[in-house]
């Protein structure tokens, strides 16, 4: 009986020993991780910052895993994600703040030395700067603008030549039809597939259905901007493309 026992415990145990194997095999380490951030960061400090914005957001997806293609020992390319979102409501929230450390810092001098016309006046003072804040505010309100990047990502999406914004070799930015003032810029960097945009009529952002040797490689980017018409077209076009397309590893 107890024999018995002790050859079934066997198997079990060699089981999930495998399994952590296994695990352990298709789990990435944190450095593989920080190069995929690093290239994340990277893309988007190439496109900068628009005039009269502040960050609002900014998030990252990143990869923890990466599994090996079924016909042979290589990789399948991973996938990684980033976003940031701009806006004009940070930047009055913090000069708001700022009016409201300087207030209290000269009412407590006020109290201190007992000066209550000084505390009156003090406290009419701010009122008409946070009035003046209010107006400039509703003046300089823009419509926020957001920033998603991608590794890896084939969006396959036709060329309408009237869509082009600008390309060049390994480049290219197409526009979509604008609503409500809104429009979308979508830019592909890829060396390879998009090495002669100009012989296109899609972005195909091929992917090696044998693999990739290295789990971290990354073969094309994928930036898009959301956002109000005047202030994206003009803004996108200064993107730094050779930084992007510097992101990107040579070969498979």
């Amino acid at each position: 009986m107890f024999r018995s026992l002790s050859l079934l415990v066997i198997p079990v145990l060699f089981l999930a020993t495998g399994d952590a194997r296994t695990q352990d095999e298709k789990s990435l380490t944190r450095d593989e991780v920080s190069v995929i951030k690093k290239k994340l960061v990277a893309v988007l400090e190439a496109l900068g910052q628009p005039a009269g914005y502040s960050v609002e957001h900014e998030g990252f997806n990143l990869p923890t895993e990466a599994y090996k293609n079924s016909n042979n020992s290589k990789y399948n390319l991973i996938s990684a994600s980033a976003d940031r979102k701009f806006g004009t409501e940070k930047k009055t929230e913090d000069e708001s703040k700022d009016i409201q450390k300087e207030y209290q810092k000269k009412v407590a001098e006020a109290q201190a030395k007992g000066d209550y016309a000084a505390m009156s006046k003090l406290a009419m003072e701010m009122q008409q700067k946070a009035g003046a804040l209010q107006l400039k505010a509703t003046e300089t309100h823009k419509e926020p603008i957001q920033v998603n990047v991608w590794l890896n990502s084939n969006p396959n999406a036709v060329i309408d030549p009237d869509a082009v914004v600008f390309e060049h070799p390994g480049v290219i930015a197409l526009k979509s039809n604008a609503e409500n003032g809104t429009e979308r810029i979508a830019v592909y960097f890829d060396p390879v597939s998009l090495r002669e945009t100009k012989q296109l009529s899609r972005v195909d952002l091929k992917q090696p259905e044998d693999g990739v040797a290295r789990r971290t490689l990354v073969l094309s980017v994928s930036l898009e901007v959301t956002g109000p018409v005047p202030e994206i077209e003009p803004w996108v076009k200064k993107v730094d493309s050779k930084k992007v397309l510097s992101q990107i590893d040579p070969g498979k």
